[in-house]
């Protein structure tokens, strides 16, 4: 009966070690996806602000465009 209760309370042991190794492994890969959630946002937002500078000075051009048109209609 001893040999028994020896191999449950082993059993058990590596159970705790088996799961707390497991949820280690889960934060870990929970902790790379978030990283990589952040890079990727960054990168997002970065190519967002690009974007909405690229556009801002669009319409500026189009419209000097259009005055240097004008005037030389009109000379």
């Amino acid at each position: 009966m001893h040999r028994i209760q020896m191999l449950i309370s082993q059993l058990e042991c590596i159970d705790q070690i088996m799961t707390a190794k497991i949820d280690n492994e889960r934060s870990q890969i929970h902790n790379q996806i978030f990283s990589q959630l952040g890079t990727t946002y960054q990168k997002v937002s970065l190519a967002e602000k690009q974007f909405h500078v690229k556009n801002a000075c669009s319409p500026i051009t189009s419209v000097n465009n259009e005055f240097l048109v004008q005037l030389k209609e009109e000379i």
